[in-house]
């Protein structure tokens, strides 16, 4: 079984927020390294920015987290999947046009959920209802927290 974590989740490993405690635990149980594609490094680290422009952080609380997802990715805790970004934006287009009228995706649901489906991984864990909406009409087990 492989787990796909979206951002949202994966943002509680480095931020204490509602959640976070679950994810943590969740995250103790995998037997493998967490996926962290260039996507999920994007957002997280401008989820972090966003903290700071809107004074939820302050700058060292910001450089901590950055400095631990840089550090767990050195520590192999995260691991950069090898994903064909072509094949993503295939899948995430074909699930565009499949549910996006029904369930009202945004792009970057569809782009998490086409890098899970892309990687073959059986479990997506996310916050976000729609994005846990798509993932279960795609085969996925979603383990929405």
């Amino acid at each position: 079984m492989t787990s796909y974590l979206d951002s949202s989740a994966l943002i509680k490993l480095y931020v204490t927020e509602a959640g976070s405690d679950r994810v943590s635990g969740y995250a103790r149980t995998l037997p493998h390294p967490i996926p962290f594609s260039h996507l999920h490094e994007l957002e997280m680290k401008n989820a972090l920015q966003l903290k700071l422009f809107r004074r939820e952080a302050t700058a060292n609380a910001v450089h901590a987290s950055v400095r631990a997802i840089d550090e767990d990715f050195a520590a192999g805790v995260l691991s950069r999947p090898e994903l064909n970004w072509f094949d993503v934006f295939r899948r995430a287009s074909k699930l565009a046009c499949e549910h996006s009228s029904e369930i009202g995706c945004r792009s970057l649901d569809l782009l998490h959920v086409a890098s899970a489906l892309v990687l073959e991984a059986t479990t997506f864990l996310t916050f976000d209802d729609r994005q846990a909406l798509l993932a279960r009409v795609t085969g996925l087990e979603a383990a929405g927290l």
